[in-house]
């Protein structure tokens, strides 16, 4: 840089200090030089040199000169440097290298008795060296957050035990309690993967949760957790006596007797000894979570927790937006916290099953239901693996009605599958049951359910296959 001053101006906007030097009469030469140029001089030999220090009022600047021995080291130096020419940037470099070297020694993160480290950091040039450390970095921490982005060999030996075992067929989950064809539809209750049952206030969300999920869980022994925001636990409780009654004694209890009290002998024979079946058959693990003030921040930690229990199931009845974040609109927060319950409970992180019921919109309930039936809220059930959408049977969709619905169910004859005409009863309820989207298998068809609300009831008879009906205009 003295042979070359106008190297001064190249370099002025790089951070050089006296931590840049190992010793310090280099760095004395470097600001004394840096001096001169900001005065004006841009010729450093040793005619300018001379009168610039002779007029150097500092004493310590002028005895530290004739220390290092005035301009004759300089002179050397320079000499030293001739064969150099063009080459500043490269010495600027293994300055910074050592530089960060020193530094990093210095704080405990390099061990300079490590001879096989150090040699190999000092024949590295600066840019490797930064590559280096950000990969030990990233190595140190690799295992945080581990589970939000996995890298395999996309091709490797591993592909021929993939193929063996899809050969066998997709996995599995649970079987769903008395719910063959939904069983079939999405593969039973599997573990991380998450649905949506999505129905109208009032229709029977919390009797679909007991009479098919949670007796699922039971009878499978499966460990689990059921969050409830809308009822109490006794009501919770009761009501699934009356399920256990019902599919299990084969003993219908009237649910509006079991909570109107005063019962009569039969009925209380029969409640406790669904008292007794349950003890008998409860799982090892399975909690109620009673939401008293519904937060989705507090499902997240205590699903977090009891997954430690070895948690395989969940429920949340009912899933909706907290109004925790004022800053947000209740449907966007509604997004995100979807986006945060699939990313928690899917295959890749906590790996649990997870059924979660939501409230149809508000309003006229149209005849083919899809995600456009969730309202704001359908980018909610875009992120689920499987989304239900039921609602109860109009008046005209029984037989010989103006909008009739084509029930059936496939039967075998003569080594073959075929539909069988399936008839609705007028003097009896339905619920029908779309499938919004479905990874697990189809979702073209639907499912009737015939339901009986006074005995937590509710029991597949038939399928159905609507077609969406086309907007006007095409």
């Amino acid at each position: 840089m003295w042979r070359n001053p106008t190297l001064y101006r190249k370099y002025k906007s790089h951070e050089i200090t006296r931590e840049s030097f190992v010793t310090s009469i280099w760095y004395f030469y470097y600001r004394l030089g840096e001096a001169m140029w900001n005065s004006g001089i841009r010729t450093f030999d040793e005619e300018t040199t001379f009168p610039y220090m002779a007029k150097q009022t500092n004493e310590k600047i002028s005895k530290s000169y004739e220390k290092y021995g005035g301009y004759d080291t300089v002179w050397v130096v320079m000499d030293m440097c001739n064969n150099d020419k063009h080459n500043e940037d490269y010495h600027l470099s293994e300055m910074q290298k050592y530089e960060s070297l020193r530094g990093l020694a210095k704080q405990g993160l390099i061990d300079p008795d490590n001879e096989k480290l150090i040699n190999m950091l000092a024949s590295q040039s600066l840019n490797k060296v930064q590559n280096y450390f950000n990969h030990q970095f990233k190595k140190g921490f690799k295992s945080i957050n581990a589970g939000q982005v996995e890298f395999v060999d996309l091709v490797d030996d591993e592909i021929y035990d993939e193929l063996e075992e899809m050969k066998k067929g997709i996995n599995m989950g649970v079987p769903l309690f008395y719910a063959p064809r939904l069983t079939k539809m999405i593969k039973g209750w599997l573990e991380g993967k998450m649905g949506y049952l999505v129905l109208p206030s009032g229709v029977g969300k919390s009797t679909i949760v007991r009479s098919l999920y949670l007796m699922t869980i039971i009878t499978q022994k499966k460990k689990a957790l059921i969050f409830i925001n809308e009822e109490s636990k006794t009501a919770w409780r009761m009501s699934l006596l009356s399920v256990v009654a019902t599919y299990i004694l084969k003993k219908r209890i009237s649910r509006d007797k079991i909570f109107e009290g005063g019962w009569d002998e039969y009925t209380e024979s029969v409640l406790k000894e669904a008292a007794d079946w349950l003890i008998e058959n409860r799982p090892e693990f399975l909690k109620l979570g009673i939401l008293k003030k519904y937060r989705f921040e507090d499902v997240v930690n205590w699903v977090e927790y009891y997954k430690a229990y070895g948690v395989t199931h969940m429920v949340l009845d009912t899933f909706k937006p907290d109004g925790s974040e004022t800053d947000m609109a209740r449907w966007e927060v509604f997004g995100k916290n979807a986006q945060e319950l699939y990313d928690l409970v899917k295959e890749e992180n906590l790996n649990i099953g997870t059924l979660a019921t939501l409230q149809l919109k508000i309003g006229r309930i149209d005849r083919y239901l899809d995600h456009d039936s969730v309202g704001k809220s359908k980018e909610v059930v875009e992120v689920a693996d499987y989304t239900m959408l039921g609602r109860l049977l109009f008046e005209d969709e029984y037989e010989g009605r103006k909008n009739a619905i084509k029930a059936f169910n496939y039967v075998k004859k003569n080594g073959s599958w075929e539909e069988e005409k399936y008839t609705l009863n007028p003097k009896k309820e339905y619920l029908i049951i779309f499938f919004g989207k479905n990874r697990l298998g189809s979702a073209s068809k639907q499912i009737i359910m015939e339901v009986n609300y006074d005995f937590n009831e509710m029991r597949e008879v038939a399928l159905a296959e609507l077609k969406p009906t086309a907007p006007k205009g095409f």
